[in-house]
């Protein structure tokens, strides 16, 4: 049998090269049709970057783990805006918050609408399934559709206003969209498999070490899961479009609440969110209190720093890793 550690590794890798082909393949589509930076920063790119985070999350449900399962998609949530620091400091050009578009607030805030009603599902004073779901994650893929509606209309409405939004330009794209769209089909069925054996690598890695479910799933299958959005918002700040990458982090972690949804759909024996550890709601509230803090600095705007950063996106950092410890110290349970 192969060590949960190298098939871990191995797989991590394979997500990296897939989730790179996925946005390489999603960004030709895009400027083929006419869609600008804002709309796949959104809506487009979580859409291909959080393929892993789906696979990983059902394939956790399948194996009974549902620990395992949401302490993967909150540690992603964690993970993605923790990279609004490194976003900050690799930009360079200031505070990152007094330089973005304020549409992302809308997209923030809605992530903040769903983790709460996650929240309410896991303190457990209502217990209301419908079938064997949650109300809760009804509520939840209510928001998502609707929301991602109203970002549908607000970013064709921003689009072609004088700077409301970035231009995509991809040098030497001869691909046509049939061939982008099989490419990301492939990248896809890659992602899918490695998803499945890391998270197997997971199950075993947290067995074998007695760190338990919800720590793995929240630390080094969240992060392994998250490493598309990595890709993607780095490769995004290299090429200048900043209110892409920041997009690409609110659109992946209100994606990932959706997979809450998906998730709780293959967890057969009841509600998914009435099952889990009660550490998990840590997880939820520093989401929500690191989200806020972002949207605070979007509106305030405040051009005061710590050496390359921001304040707010300082807070940020200091909120990932308060996380990480208080998973830790809780054992994992």
């Amino acid at each position: 049998m192969v060590n949960p550690w190298i098939q871990f590794l191995l797989c991590a890798v394979l997500i990296i090269f897939a989730g790179t082909k996925l946005t390489k393949n999603a960004a030709v589509v895009a400027e083929n049709t006419g869609i600008g930076t804002a709309w796949i920063g959104a809506l487009m790119l979580p859409l291909a970057t959080s393929l892993p985070e789906l696979v990983t999350t059902i394939r956790a449900v399948s194996i009974d783990a549902p620990d395992l399962a949401l302490g993967n998609v909150l540690g992603s949530c964690l993970f993605n805006l923790s990279l609004l620091a490194v976003i900050d400091i690799v930009s360079g050009k200031g505070p990152m918050t007094a330089r973005l578009n304020q549409g992302h607030i809308i997209t923030a805030s809605l992530s903040i609408t769903t983790i709460c009603l996650a929240s309410i599902a896991m303190l457990g004073i209502v217990y209301v399934p419908v079938g064997w779901v949650g109300m809760e994650t009804l509520l939840i893929a209510v928001v998502f559709i609707y929301g991602n509606r109203l970002l549908y209309r607000y970013e064709r409405r921003n689009l072609f206003r004088p700077g409301g939004a970035e231009e995509m330009h991809t040098p030497g794209v001869t691909v046509s969209t049939r061939r982008a769209l099989l490419n990301f089909a492939l990248a896809a069925v890659l992602i899918i498999a490695a998803g499945v054996l890391v998270t197997d690598a997971s199950d075993r890695i947290a067995l074998e070490t007695g760190l338990g479910h919800t720590f793995v799933g929240s630390i080094f299958l969240a992060v392994s899961t998250s490493l598309p959005e990595t890709v993607t918002t780095f490769s995004a700040v290299r090429m200048g479009y900043l209110d892409m990458a920041v997009a690409n982090v609110f659109g992946a972690n209100f994606m990932n609440l959706f997979i809450v949804f998906l998730a709780d759909l293959f967890y057969l024996p009841e509600p998914l969110l009435y099952n889990v550890s009660g550490s998990h709601l840590a997880s939820a509230l520093i989401v929500i209190l690191i989200t806020t803090t972002i949207i605070f600095g979007m509106v305030y705007r405040s051009e005061k720093k710590i050496g390359r950063i921001g304040f707010d996106t300082l807070l940020v950092l200091a909120g990932y890793f308060t996380a990480a410890y208080l998973l830790f110290r809780s054992g994992g349970n």
